[in-house]
Protein backbone atom coordinates (compact mmCIF):
# COMPACT_ATOMS: atom_id res chain seq x y z
CA UNK A 1 0.00 0.00 0.00
CA UNK A 2 2.88 2.38 0.80
CA UNK A 3 4.23 1.71 -2.70
CA UNK A 4 0.99 3.08 -4.21
CA UNK A 5 1.33 6.30 -2.20
CA UNK A 6 5.01 6.48 -3.13
CA UNK A 7 4.24 6.02 -6.84
CA UNK A 8 1.41 8.58 -6.69
CA UNK A 9 3.74 11.14 -5.10
CA UNK A 10 6.45 10.46 -7.66
CA UNK A 11 4.07 10.75 -10.64
CA UNK A 12 2.34 13.89 -9.33
CA UNK A 13 5.67 15.38 -8.29
CA UNK A 14 7.29 14.64 -11.67
CA UNK A 15 4.35 16.15 -13.55
CA UNK A 16 4.30 19.22 -11.31
CA UNK A 17 8.06 19.64 -11.62
CA UNK A 18 7.91 19.39 -15.41
CA UNK A 19 5.20 22.05 -15.60
CA UNK A 20 6.90 24.31 -13.06
CA UNK A 21 10.39 24.13 -14.55
CA UNK A 22 9.09 24.67 -18.07
CA UNK A 23 7.17 27.74 -16.89
CA UNK A 24 10.13 29.06 -14.92
CA UNK A 25 12.40 28.95 -17.96
CA UNK A 26 9.86 30.87 -20.11
CA UNK A 27 9.37 34.65 -19.90
CA UNK A 28 6.33 35.27 -17.67
CA UNK A 29 4.55 38.16 -16.01
CA UNK A 30 5.18 37.92 -12.26
CA UNK A 31 2.07 36.84 -10.35
CA UNK A 32 1.52 35.48 -6.88
CA UNK A 33 -1.27 32.92 -6.82
CA UNK A 34 -1.21 31.86 -3.20
CA UNK A 35 -4.14 29.45 -3.66
CA UNK A 36 -2.10 27.18 -5.96
CA UNK A 37 0.75 26.84 -3.49
CA UNK A 38 -1.60 26.27 -0.56
CA UNK A 39 -3.37 23.51 -2.53
CA UNK A 40 -0.05 21.74 -3.24
CA UNK A 41 0.96 22.07 0.43
CA UNK A 42 -2.41 20.67 1.56
CA UNK A 43 -2.14 17.73 -0.86
CA UNK A 44 1.40 17.09 0.37
CA UNK A 45 0.31 17.29 4.00
CA UNK A 46 -2.54 14.86 3.29
CA UNK A 47 -0.08 12.48 1.67
CA UNK A 48 2.18 12.59 4.72
CA UNK A 49 -0.85 12.12 6.98
CA UNK A 50 -1.97 9.11 4.93
CA UNK A 51 1.51 7.61 5.25
CA UNK A 52 1.23 7.75 9.03
CA UNK A 53 -2.43 6.80 9.46
CA UNK A 54 -3.13 4.41 6.60
CA UNK A 55 0.30 3.15 5.59
CA UNK A 56 1.59 2.83 9.15
CA UNK A 57 4.79 4.77 8.58
CA UNK A 58 6.84 4.44 11.75
CA UNK A 59 9.11 7.40 12.51
CA UNK A 60 10.40 8.45 15.92
CA UNK A 61 9.31 11.96 16.94
CA UNK A 62 12.95 13.12 17.06
CA UNK A 63 13.48 11.86 13.51
CA UNK A 64 10.33 13.65 12.32
CA UNK A 65 11.48 16.93 13.88
CA UNK A 66 15.00 16.58 12.48
CA UNK A 67 13.84 15.62 8.98
CA UNK A 68 11.07 18.23 8.98
CA UNK A 69 13.47 20.98 10.03
CA UNK A 70 16.14 20.00 7.51
CA UNK A 71 13.53 19.65 4.77
CA UNK A 72 12.11 23.10 5.54
CA UNK A 73 15.58 24.67 5.58
CA UNK A 74 16.38 22.96 2.27
CA UNK A 75 13.07 24.09 0.70
CA UNK A 76 13.71 27.70 1.74
CA UNK A 77 17.39 27.70 0.75
CA UNK A 78 16.83 26.24 -2.71
CA UNK A 79 13.82 28.50 -3.28
CA UNK A 80 15.98 31.55 -2.55
CA UNK A 81 18.83 30.27 -4.73
CA UNK A 82 16.44 29.73 -7.65
CA UNK A 83 14.85 33.16 -7.19
CA UNK A 84 18.27 34.83 -7.35
CA UNK A 85 18.86 33.24 -10.78
CA UNK A 86 15.89 35.03 -12.35
CA UNK A 87 16.22 37.90 -14.77
CA UNK A 88 13.66 40.70 -14.37
CA UNK A 89 12.54 43.34 -16.86
CA UNK A 90 9.52 45.50 -17.68
CA UNK A 91 7.49 44.62 -20.78
CA UNK A 92 5.77 47.05 -23.15
CA UNK A 93 2.57 46.92 -21.05
CA UNK A 94 4.50 48.15 -17.99
CA UNK A 95 4.40 44.78 -16.19
CA UNK A 96 7.43 43.12 -14.61
CA UNK A 97 8.49 39.91 -16.31
CA UNK A 98 10.70 37.13 -15.00
CA UNK A 99 12.64 34.28 -16.54
CA UNK A 100 14.85 31.60 -15.05
CA UNK A 101 17.92 30.16 -16.73
CA UNK A 102 20.13 27.10 -16.74
CA UNK A 103 21.18 27.80 -13.14
CA UNK A 104 17.52 27.78 -12.09
CA UNK A 105 17.31 24.27 -13.54
CA UNK A 106 20.53 23.19 -11.76
CA UNK A 107 19.16 24.36 -8.39
CA UNK A 108 15.94 22.43 -9.06
CA UNK A 109 17.85 19.23 -9.84
CA UNK A 110 20.14 19.55 -6.81
CA UNK A 111 17.32 20.51 -4.42
CA UNK A 112 14.86 17.84 -5.54
CA UNK A 113 17.56 15.19 -5.87
CA UNK A 114 18.77 15.87 -2.36
CA UNK A 115 15.26 15.92 -0.95
CA UNK A 116 14.29 12.65 -2.64
CA UNK A 117 17.51 10.99 -1.43
CA UNK A 118 16.92 12.01 2.17
CA UNK A 119 13.20 11.16 1.92
CA UNK A 120 14.13 7.64 0.74
CA UNK A 121 16.52 7.24 3.67
CA UNK A 122 14.01 8.64 6.16
CA UNK A 123 10.74 7.09 5.01
CA UNK A 124 11.81 4.59 2.37
CA UNK A 125 9.53 6.46 -0.05
CA UNK A 126 8.84 9.85 -1.61
CA UNK A 127 5.90 10.59 0.68
CA UNK A 128 6.97 14.16 1.49
CA UNK A 129 7.68 15.26 -2.11
CA UNK A 130 4.45 17.21 -2.74
CA UNK A 131 4.70 18.97 0.62
CA UNK A 132 8.31 19.92 -0.13
CA UNK A 133 7.36 21.17 -3.61
CA UNK A 134 4.50 23.27 -2.26
CA UNK A 135 6.67 24.91 0.38
CA UNK A 136 9.64 25.54 -1.92
CA UNK A 137 7.41 26.98 -4.66
CA UNK A 138 5.63 29.27 -2.21
CA UNK A 139 8.90 30.56 -0.80
CA UNK A 140 10.41 30.94 -4.27
CA UNK A 141 7.47 32.96 -5.55
CA UNK A 142 7.64 35.14 -2.45
CA UNK A 143 11.36 35.72 -3.03
CA UNK A 144 10.77 36.51 -6.71
CA UNK A 145 8.03 39.00 -5.81
CA UNK A 146 10.28 40.63 -3.19
CA UNK A 147 13.33 40.82 -5.51
CA UNK A 148 11.26 42.25 -8.38
CA UNK A 149 9.58 44.75 -6.01
CA UNK A 150 12.97 46.00 -4.87
CA UNK A 151 14.13 46.45 -8.46
CA UNK A 152 10.83 47.75 -9.95
CA UNK A 153 8.59 49.01 -7.11
CA UNK A 154 6.13 51.05 -9.19
CA UNK A 155 5.83 48.44 -11.91
CA UNK A 156 5.20 45.66 -9.38
CA UNK A 157 2.21 47.64 -8.13
CA UNK A 158 0.94 47.45 -11.72
CA UNK A 159 1.51 43.66 -11.59
CA UNK A 160 -0.61 43.46 -8.43
CA UNK A 161 -3.40 45.50 -10.03
CA UNK A 162 -3.23 43.35 -13.17
CA UNK A 163 -3.44 40.19 -11.09
CA UNK A 164 -6.46 41.51 -9.17
CA UNK A 165 -8.23 42.43 -12.42
CA UNK A 166 -7.54 38.94 -13.79
CA UNK A 167 -8.98 37.41 -10.63
CA UNK A 168 -12.10 39.59 -10.94
CA UNK A 169 -12.56 38.63 -14.62
CA UNK A 170 -12.27 34.92 -13.73
CA UNK A 171 -14.81 35.39 -10.94
CA UNK A 172 -17.20 37.19 -13.33
CA UNK A 173 -16.89 34.35 -15.86
CA UNK A 174 -17.59 31.78 -13.15
CA UNK A 175 -20.66 33.70 -12.02
CA UNK A 176 -21.98 33.99 -15.59
CA UNK A 177 -21.47 30.25 -16.15
CA UNK A 178 -23.17 29.52 -12.86
CA UNK A 179 -26.11 31.80 -13.77
CA UNK A 180 -26.46 30.12 -17.19
CA UNK A 181 -26.34 26.73 -15.54
CA UNK A 182 -29.02 27.76 -13.03
CA UNK A 183 -31.32 28.96 -15.83
CA UNK A 184 -31.01 25.71 -17.78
Amino acid sequence: MMQNLDLTNLVLGAWLLFVVIRRQLEPRVIRFKLEVFILIILLGGASVGDAFTKQHLQIAPQQAVLFGTLSLVSAVAFAALRAWTYRFWVNDAGLVMRQGNWLTLVWWVVGIGGHLGVDRLWTGSSVTLLLYLGVTLLVQRGCVWWLASRQYPAEMRANAVNQQRSRERRQDRRERRHDRHQRN
